[in-house]
């Protein structure tokens, strides 16, 4: 079957030489001559151009030749019946009340149209012997037409009187570009024959033209094809609209000519038979829009939609071993991966995202399954996923497989890891699949019966061993084999049981504790000179607290232990903590302090946390007053030699000891090195030394106190302070006073008169 560009390519062949023996006016225009290519049912009478019938009978000899493939015929003109006109010829269709006009000249036959005539026949013979050519697309679900006869060339009559003009002289129609017919096989009468490299080619240089409100869908039929339904609502404007379908099996970008071409129709539908070969396929269709077909195909096409079929997975294989059941189906190329949804026989929603299965892996092929409950019936759906411009996209769910599942419980043993982040404690618990059911991990505060273990009960009854539902603590987790447990802040004992379940029934296993103790909190550390006191608030569940001493810094790494540093000062029970109002130690010097609770349980001791103090450490000083040659002088002594900078203020009362750094007034005084040099002339507030010595020590300085304090009562109390030194990681200074009686006024004036 010839193409409409074929045909319209003899057309102009044939006006080329007809031009040499009529003149332009006499010939068919471009648009006559591409309308009868494109539809030669225009040279029958009551077509859209009457001025083609004059020519009629030429362009059906012009089309047989194309048909034949005797194009060379048309090219040399050797057949002169191609340039005679029709003078006889109907205006009118068949049908039309009104006779047609009649024209009285007779054409006579040529010579080359019985050559003409003989092998168009034998051309028509062989097209009704042979099979037909395979059209692009299948064959199959489409809309039957009523197949159209090709154009075969009658005899020419014999020359009668115009009056007695025949309907036999007019031929027979022809369809445009239609696929051809047989053993009595009807085709979509939309379906045409245009090849793929008939049409334009996408311009690359311009953003693709979507069709306003176009669509595509595809639906798979009962017979194993796939439907396919487009619309174009929006396209206006356009005589004729030649679709085409392309497709293939992997992605492929918006251009018609990156797809097979599988049909070229002017329908809104087709059905695709040929089977998939792997995971998808991907349709687009196009649209070309002209006033004829051979114009639209040479148009720029137009996407009405894309669509992708994702082939369903099928036939899915079960089988069961022990507690695992196992599926498995033929694997398709471009599969992204295959959602599998089980579910008991009396569920109805199979594919509800609470029943996915293996929702971490691609199953490829096939899944593992241990079935929450054993002694049921089972039913498995997979949904295969394929990836699209970056887009998950699934297919129709495949049919419902079931099997049956047997029932088992045993006992599972655990294995536990504790874990601390520094914030809180849990623990990564662990289990060997069982051939049967699942295993629910419960976590409670205090044991279970002990007659659970190496029975069997129903599941209803865990409860009432003290196993309640609550308490079930890997209910919500996604493995199988493992879970994590975590431990409550305000729990100090846990107790981790695990429990194979299946069905209706349950088999409990070992138990498994863990205590600890409650945390140290508000640790406060007091300066007794003599000694230091240590309170806290007690903590929960402790038997006692244990106090560790080391070196400044250390406090985080010293431990209760023999194999940890540190060295333990002292350890307190609770009641001997209340009695004695906190808990007394005498410190070396400055340092870490670690606080330690425990308490014991199955013979160990369970040690917590620690709370750490810093221990600035203390820095004594005493000072002493003595008369000498009627002067009243001031020594301070440091419990040892002490070069640093030191600062005092020595206040005096009229009438009791001074409390504090500001009670009373400041005391003159005068420094003397005593290196047998001469004192400092002047008289000063407040008192600073940097070369202090133990009262077993040569002094090295000391200070002359204002004879003007002779002039106060009797009655005045002198007393020295010390300023604390603020600074981050210094000492603290204790300065201890001498006996009362020495640091009254009275005392030493008395004595100086």
């Amino acid at each position: 079957m010839a193409s409409e560009y074929q045909i319209l390519s003899g057309f102009k062949t044939w006006r080329d030489i007809a031009r040499t023996k009529f003149s332009v006016e006499q010939l068919p225009t471009d648009e006559e001559l591409l309308a009868a290519a494109g539809n030669p049912d225009q040279l029958n009478p009551g077509g859209d151009y009457p001025a083609l019938l004059i020519w009629a009978t030429a362009l059906r000899r012009v089309i047989g030749y194309v048909q034949v493939g005797s194009v060379n015929v048309i090219e040399q003109g050797s057949d002169a019946a191609m340039f005679t006109p029709d003078l006889d010829f109907d205006l009118e269709p068949d049908h039309a009340e009104e006779p047609a006009l009649e024209f009285s000249p007779v054409v006579e036959p040529v010579a080359g149209e019985a050559a003409y005539e003989a092998a168009y026949e034998d051309h028509a013979e062989a097209i009704e012997e042979a099979e037909p050519e395979p059209a692009p697309q299948p064959e199959v679900a489409s809309e039957p037409e009523v197949a159209e006869a090709e154009v075969i060339p009658e005899p020419e009559p014999e020359p009668e009187p115009a009056s007695e003009l025949t309907p036999g002289r007019r031929r027979r129609r022809a369809g445009a570009h239609r696929p051809e017919s047989s053993g009595g096989q009807l085709l979509d009468d939309n379906i045409r024959n245009w090849q793929e490299y008939e049409f334009a080619r996408l311009d690359g240089f311009v953003e693709v033209t979507e069709v306003p409100g176009g669509y595509l869908r595809v639906t798979a039929n009962l017979t194993g094809g796939l439907d396919l339904e487009w619309d174009v609502p929006g396209a206006f404007g356009y005589g004729v609209r030649v679709f085409r379908i392309v497709s293939d099996e992997m992605e492929f970008e918006r251009d018609p000519d990156l797809g097979e071409h599988r049909v070229s129709t002017v329908g809104m539908g087709w059905v695709d038979d040929e089977p998939l070969t792997t995971a998808y396929r991907m349709y687009q269709v196009w649209m070309y829009g002209g006033l004829t077909e051979s114009e639209a195909v040479k148009s720029q096409p137009q996407l009405v939609g894309g669509a992708v079929f994702i082939n369903p997975v099928s036939n899915i294989e079960l089988s069961v071993a022990g507690s695992e059941v196992k599926g498995q189906w033929a694997p398709a190329e471009h599969t992204h991966r295959v959602a599998v949804y089980a579910a008991p026989s009396n569920e109805r929603l199979v594919t509800a995202s609470r029943n996915e299965i293996a929702a971490d892996k691609i199953n490829f092929q096939g899944f593992r399954f241990h079935p929450q409950h054993r002694g049921c019936e089972y039913k498995f759906v997979a949904r295969r996923f394929v990836s699209i411009n970056g887009q998950m996209i699934g297919s129709a769910p495949s049919e419902e497989f079931t099997i049956d599942v047997p029932a088992e419980v045993v006992e599972v043993p655990i294995r536990i890891e504790e874990r601390f982040d520094g914030f809180s404690t849990s623990f990564d618990v662990s289990w060997d699949a069982p051939h049967s059911g699942e295993v629910w991990i419960y976590r409670t505060l205090e044991a279970p019966e002990s007659d659970l273990r190496f029975n069997a009960v129903e599941r209803e009854q865990l409860e009432s061993f003290g196993l309640a539902r609550r308490d079930w603590a890997n209910d919500l987790e996604d493995t199988k084999t493992s879970c994590r447990v975590a431990w409550p802040e305000d729990w100090y004992s846990i107790f981790l049981t695990p429990v194979n379940v299946v069905g209706n029934q349950a088999q409990v296993g070992q138990t498994y504790s863990r205590v600890r103790v409650g945390e140290i909190s508000r640790p406060k550390l007091y300066e007794r000179v003599n000694n230091q006191l240590l309170t806290f608030g007690w903590p929960e569940e402790a038997h006692e607290v244990t106090a560790v001493f080391g070196e400044p810094g250390t406090g985080h790494s010293i431990g209760p232990t023999t194999d940890t540093p540190g060295s333990s000062l002292a350890s307190i029970h609770k009641e001997a903590y209340e009695e004695e109002g906190g808990m007394r130690v005498k410190l070396p010097g400055a340092g870490d302090v670690a606080l330690f609770a425990s308490r014991v349980y199955e013979g160990r001791q369970i040690w917590g946390q620690a709370e750490v103090l810093e221990y600035r450490g203390l820095d004594r000083f005493s000072y002493q007053l003595h008369m000498e040659g009627g002067r009243l002088f001031l020594v301070i002594y440091s419990e040892r030699p002490n070069n640093q900078f030191h600062q005092f203020s020595l206040r005096i009362h009229p009438s009791r000891l001074p409390l504090e750094p500001e009670d009373g007034s400041e005391v003159m005084t005068r420094k003397i090195i005593n290196d047998g040099g001469q004192p400092t002339a002047d008289l000063l507030a407040g008192i600073s030394s940097s070369a202090l010595r133990s009262e077993q020590e040569q002094v090295v300085e000391y200070w002359e106190i204002d004879p003007k304090i002779a002039g106060l009562p009797a009655t005045s109390f002198l007393r020295l302070f010390i300023h604390q030194d603020e600074t981050e990681g210094s000492h603290l200074k204790a300065l201890i006073d001498p006996a009362p009686a020495s640091l009254s006024l009275g005392t030493w004036i008395g004595e100086g008169r």
